[in-house]
């Protein structure tokens, strides 16, 4: 089987499992803390694959009150705590830690909470480290020594498509429109659910983590830029009924966007290609090479994948262009305005105060 995020009645998971231990030995309390909420009903995102918990997410509402640090006291305001993060050092690698956090920041996006905050001892450099390049930054140092780390929507970081994920610069003038066919689409963006569509339940690697990496062929140069948000559109295979299900589901921000081929001149050897595409991407590794010997142009575009609209919500070809939205000509080259992003949000059921800042 392989590993899934899925929400866990605390109850459901075995407190005796290893994956713990380390928890116990920072936090004495943590065992009886851990039993309390557990007869509370409480619940936490877990990574579970054949080998046990491999990640752990809890977070909790906080009153509105004052924290006092060893430098300031954070003034009272509405918070969301990330009260317990915990990744086991085994899946360091598969980029868990992306998966774990930008689920934290999904539910605070969601919230009316103005501040998200976790507590971590100096030791966790690794997690640290995640957690800074997500826009936490260090606020002070608790009465356990602990460091606090915070965002605040009132001072989103937009240095990086990571500081400022998962939310939209109110500046930003233009958008693009990445296609991707239903099968691959699924795969990347396993969190994107579709109305009367039977996603493949089949967890990739590629999944756990908010950076996804895609091979696309266009025929003429694509108009993405690193910093650049795009709308994630699912293409449909039904040819009978593209219009319908061919969808928005998502949006995201580009990374990088780089050529390895035009017109059938190489850009970047073979080595080089398999290097930038790395472990982020569904394909397998006889078809990156297929598309390397036989495409006649290639790119490969990293993306952070900042949010989806949710089941019952995604945009049909035929709304965008009802609503005289979607742009003539490929995809690739077609870029949208603040205005086509917002139409496209409306008709998403989304809130554009709590995406856009």
């Amino acid at each position: 089987m392989a590993g899934a995020y899925k929400w866990k009645r605390l109850s459901e998971l075995n407190i005796y499992d290893s994956f713990f231990d380390s928890l116990k030995e920072d936090y004495p309390e943590f065992e009886e803390w851990y039993n309390k909420k557990a007869n509370e009903g409480k619940q936490a995102f877990a990574y579970i694959d054949d080998y046990g918990i491999g990640a752990f997410v809890m977070l909790k509402k906080e009153e509105c009150e004052e924290i006092p640090l060893d430098n300031q006291i954070l003034p009272k305001c509405s918070r969301l705590k990330i009260s317990t993060l915990k990744l086991s050092d085994r899946v360091e690698g598969n980029r868990l830690g992306e998966g774990a956090i930008g689920i934290a920041l999904w539910n605070w996006l969601e919230s009316d909470d103005e501040e998200i905050y976790v507590t971590v001892f100096d030791k966790h450099r690794k997690l640290i480290e995640m957690l800074q390049k997500f826009g936490f930054e260090l606020a002070g140092y608790n009465s356990r020594n602990e460091g606090v780390y915070l965002r605040s929507k009132n001072a989103i970081n937009f240095m990086t498509p990571y500081t400022s994920f998962p939310f939209i610069n109110k500046e930003t003038s233009a958008f693009a429109m990445l296609p991707i066919e239903a099968e691959w689409h699924d795969k990347i963006f396993p969190y994107s659910e579709l109305k009367n569509t039977k996603q493949d339940t089949e967890e990739f690697a590629a999944a756990n983590g908010m950076t996804k990496t895609y091979i696309c062929f266009p025929v003429n140069t694509p108009c993405y830029s690193p910093g650049m948000p795009i709308m994630i559109y699912r293409k449909s295979s039904d040819e009978y009924n593209r219009g319908f299900k061919s969808v928005v589901t998502s949006y995201g921000t580009i990374v990088r966007s780089e050529p390895i081929k035009q017109n059938w001149s190489y850009l970047k050897s073979f080595e080089e290609y398999v290097k930038i595409v790395g472990n982020k991407s569904v394909f397998t590794h006889s078809e990156i090479k297929n598309f390397y010997e036989k495409m006649k142009n290639l790119y490969v575009l990293e993306l952070v994948y900042n949010h989806a609209f949710g089941k019952g919500c995604n945009v049909n070809y035929n709304t965008l262009n009802d609503n005289g939205i979607w742009k003539n000509g490929h995809p690739y080259q077609a870029v949208y305005s603040m205005n086509d992003f917002k139409a496209i949000l409306s008709l998403a059921k989304q809130d554009e105060n709590k995406l856009i800042k």
